[in-house]
């Protein structure tokens, strides 16, 4: 058996150096890295669709036996809050294919193509996804279990291109459109047990939305005259968004385990480099965790007790800031 929590990430800080510097922990293409359950190793997949278990310090790396997949490139994993089973993307090109593993049967089921957009409900067994149906006329928001079984239509939507993010409350999901047809892109929220759609924000070409480990927030994008989109904080008990004043984009960023600090990898305006930046969340204070001498663009950040992990996406491998 497997197990990752994204949650619990709790380990002995490393000691004090001098000056923080970057270094390799991987030297292989790192996807979709995430935390065990005890923080104190990466599980993460190879170019080759393999996976793997890495120590901190990137040693003792074990690998996790896991049947073929017979799709195309893997492309991403989609790691529930707890457990062991997990969602695989594939393929190339506009082709998109997700594949469920179930750690009992240890075998992969690919889910039907009617399955658009899909994200984990925080229970770590069912999902939530957008159902296009085979006419291309009509949608649903659907609960399901991983597996694609015990099917629960939760309301007819619009679009069939809308990203679902589900909430930590386990009943609340963000709803907004992957294109954006005009002047604006509104977010939306839905609540599972009810059917009942909010319009949570009205203006902005928003892009993206991810929300913070516990409570009642999150950080959306929103397109903007610079290069990169603008990052908010909407907190739904105010029901108030907050300039962060960050630019960059949304696979940058991570927190910590309480959500008390947002970590982004901030790039340079000339896009050299990025910068690492740490806000506080509940002050908005702002300031530089680690300025690199090297040029390093970092996504897919991890923030494992003081340690800061990252792919950088120049070589695709795993990196982390030892301070």
């Amino acid at each position: 058996m497997l197990f990752w929590a994204v949650q619990k990430q709790n380990q002995t800080p490393p000691p004090e150096t001098s000056q923080p510097v970057i270094e390799k922990v991987l030297d292989e293409i790192t996807i979709s890295p995430v935390a065990s359950f005890d923080g104190n190793a990466i599980w993460y997949f190879n170019a080759e669709g393999r996976l793997f278990r890495v120590n901190l310090d990137g040693s003792g790396i074990s690998e996790f036996p896991l049947p073929q997949l017979d799709e195309n490139r893997l492309r991403r994993i989609l790691w529930p809050k707890t457990g062991s089973d997990f969602i695989a993307v594939t393929g190339s090109g506009g082709n998109e294919i997700k594949s469920f593993y179930d750690s009992v049967l240890k075998n992969y089921l690919k889910l039907p193509e009617n399955i658009q957009s899909l994200d984990w409900l925080p229970d770590s067994k069912r999902v939530v996804y957008i159902w296009k149906s085979s006419d291309n006329v009509s949608q649903q928001l659907v609960m399901a279990d991983g597996d694609g079984s015990g099917y629960t239509p939760v309301k007819d939507v619009f679009w069939p291109d809308l990203i679902v993010k589900a909430g930590p409350d386990g009943k609340t999901v963000l709803m907004y459109r992957a294109t954006v047809p005009g002047e604006t892109n509104k977010i939306y929220d839905i609540n599972l047990d009810t059917g009942v759609i909010k319009t949570t924000l009205e203006a902005g070409k928003n892009t993206g939305a991810v929300w913070l480990p516990l409570g009642s927030k999150f950080i959306f994008a929103q397109r903007s005259v610079t290069a990169f989109p603008k990052l908010f904080l909407y907190d739904f008990i105010t029901r108030q968004a907050t300039d962060l004043d960050l630019s960059t984009n949304l696979d940058k960023i991570t927190f910590d385990k309480d959500g008390k600090y947002l970590y982004a990898a901030v790039p340079k305006p000339d896009n050299s480099s990025d910068n690492f930046i740490r806000v506080d969340l509940a002050t908005f204070q702002k300031e530089t965790y680690f300025e690199p001498t090297e040029s390093v663009h970092g996504v897919n950040l991890l923030m494992l007790g003081s340690q800061l992990y990252f792919v950088n996406s120049q070589d695709q491998k795993l990196y982390t800031i030892s301070k």
